[in-house]
């Protein structure tokens, strides 16, 4: 049975000292994500395999909501931002809620079908994800990009299309501000 709980969210940090569920992405392990090989390469090179985000999720085993953070770190491959995988869910009915506590980023979306849209990511803006889009976060900002999540836990995450295929659209640095540009590989 499912208790009542407060669970503590460090802002800033993104900790969830209760977090049941952890894991870390390397630079490394988002290789193809990227479209510069070169720029990756070389990052990989002269910074070495580092984390670029951390995951910590909250669940009771008989509850039907989820909640956790990301905490993503700042940087580029070549001029692309640093970025999640991406996902769909499995479950195309299920939808998701991220809450921006600090950094600055911007979410990627879209649906199957081709309709993108973004959301900017800023401290206190709360993005709705509908159900069936594809969701990407990027921080394009010199911080910790930290932002809590909250979904059905029988949602379940779809990396499949946008491994093969990428998002339609990307993040890019132009004249030092962001720019959100077709994909030339899509």
């Amino acid at each position: 049975m499912s208790l009542p709980a407060g669970i503590f969210i460090n802002g800033v940090t993104g900790e969830v000292p209760d977090a049941n569920e952890h894991y870390i992405k390397t630079i490394g392990e988002l290789r193809g994500l990227y479209r510069d090989v070169t720029a990756f390469d070389t990052y990989l090179r002269d910074c070495g395999d580092g984390p670029a985000y951390a995951v910590a999720g909250y669940r009771q085993a008989d509850s039907d909501i989820i909640f956790g953070t990301t905490t993503m770190q700042p940087g580029k491959i070549g001029d692309e931002y640093f970025m999640t995988r991406g996902h769909y869910h499995v479950r195309r009915d299920c939808g998701e809620v991220y809450y921006t506590q600090s950094g600055h980023g911007v979410l990627l979306l879209q649906t199957r079908e081709g309709e993108t849209r973004e959301v900017t990511m800023a401290p206190g803006v709360c993005a709705f994800i509908p159900p069936d889009w594809a969701h990407r976060s990027v921080n394009t900002g010199p911080e910790p990009l930290v932002f809590a999540w909250f979904c059905q836990a029988t949602a379940g995450h779809d990396y499949g299309d946008i491994l093969s295929h990428g998002m339609r659209k990307l993040a890019v640095e132009r004249a030092d501000t962001l720019a959100i540009v077709a994909n030339p590989g899509f």
